[in-house]
């Protein structure tokens, strides 16, 4: 729980920075934290396979921090995926964009990658992470710039799918933290965010 909450702590701090130079429309610093460019703790979906600079060498900053704002203004989370889609911006795909959102609010939206999905098909197999490796292979995102309708659908429906798993993680995190008598996350998303980085991490090793 100690390495979830020093997680969910760096999280928290590029939160807090990506709120100021959203707010203050300081597109240039917003985009390169949001894409993970300036600090892989913005958005690890894109540091950790460098896809930020290629958003950048194909988009110009003003497009994706349009994006942000139309993510800013959703009313439920249930319009992010097409949100995203319908943007259409080469290689900012649900993964990036589910994560730009919650970094702008991380009590509303959650992030759909291969960690929070992972950790959500090990909850679904009830433990079985055989099971969870199999089925998360049907859910890697491609290498191409631009999703097709069906890869769109399919990213769709499980991000849709996640929001019970993450809460219970989140849940199941606090409680443990409790029991250790360390502390915990108080953004519901970002805090079940942490747990299922180091659930992913912790199985690869």
């Amino acid at each position: 729980m100690d390495q979830a909450y020093s997680l969910y702590q760096q999280r928290l701090a590029a939160h807090y920075e990506i709120i100021k130079y959203f707010e203050t429309k300081n597109i240039e610093q917003y985009v390169d934290l949001a894409l993970g460019i300036s600090r892989p703790e913005g958005n690890y979906s894109a540091a950790e396979h460098k896809i930020g600079p290629q958003v950048l060498t194909h988009n110009p900053k003003a497009l994706v921090y349009n994006l942000a704002i139309q993510l800013g203004n959703l009313k439920d989370s249930y319009h992010v995926p097409v949100t995203i889609y319908r943007a259409n911006i080469p290689y900012l795909r649900i993964s990036l964009g589910s994560e730009m959102a919650m970094m702008l609010n991380p009590d509303k939206y959650w992030v759909g990658n291969v960690r929070t999905i992972y950790t959500h098909l090990v909850l679904k197999h009830n433990g079985n992470r055989s099971m969870a490796d199999e089925e998360l292979r049907l859910y890697r995102e491609p290498d191409g710039s631009r999703p097709s309708q069906m890869e769109y659908r399919i990213w769709r429906d499980i991000y849709l799918s996640l929001e019970a798993s993450l809460r219970k993680v989140a849940r199941l995190g606090s409680d443990e933290a409790t029991k250790q008598k360390a502390p915990s996350g108080k953004h519901v998303f970002m805090w079940a965010d942490a747990i299922s980085s180091c659930v992913y991490d912790n199985n690869q090793a």
